[in-house]
């Protein structure tokens, strides 16, 4: 009978612990509203098949200009900051996050005069060798990605940091806009 009190409760919690809440933030002035939320390794992983080895702090993004008001959205205007070291970075292009391949050099060299010679360089060339399935993540990346253009009516997209996973209540994003700076703190 005791046990049978317990199988609920321990039902419950795993439901709790399931609707964890995502770590979020908004901001305004007079011209737009920032929403953002940070996204976890798992929500990450199940949109790109990867969590790009958590190299990467990834904000889900969503600008709205206020009323009649229309917005640049531009990447460089994003700035996010982790309050526990003090570092900060902008958020990269698609094409900074994929890894495009690698860069493979060939080198010929000449015959050597004797044994004791050093050989001579006769030829080298280099070639980029595409990522197996990085043009495919590439164009997803790109299709996800909060995209630059003026906006008239609220957009949304993830944007990606080069800052190693830190906890949300340690970050702040800064947005850059007209109106002035917006700065978020994540709950």
């Amino acid at each position: 009978m005791r046990y049978a009190r317990l199988i609920p409760l321990m039902f419950v919690s795993v439901l709790v612990a399931a609707d964890k809440k995502v770590p979020q933030g908004q901001a305004e002035n007079d011209g737009v509203v920032v929403t953002a939320s940070v996204m976890t390794e798992e929500q990450i992983r199940q949109i790109f098949s990867t969590d790009f080895g958590g190299h990467f702090t990834v904000l889900d993004v969503r600008v709205a200009p206020k009323a009649g008001k229309q917005v640049e959205v531009r990447l460089d205007d994003f700035l996010l900051r982790s309050n526990s070291d003090l570092s900060h970075s902008g958020p990269l292009a698609a094409a900074q996050i994929v890894d495009s391949g690698a860069l493979v050099v060939k080198q010929t060299f000449a015959p050597r005069v004797n044994e004791s010679s050093a050989p001579l360089l006769a030829s080298s060339k280099a070639e980029m060798k595409a990522g197996a399935g990085e043009p495919e993540r590439l164009a997803l990346l790109k299709q996800k990605m909060l995209a630059e253009k003026t906006i008239e009516a609220a957009e949304e997209g993830l944007l990606f940091f080069p800052l190693e996973r830190e906890k949300p209540k340690n970050l702040a994003l800064v947005y850059t806009t007209p109106a002035g700076k917006i700065r978020l703190q994540f709950k």
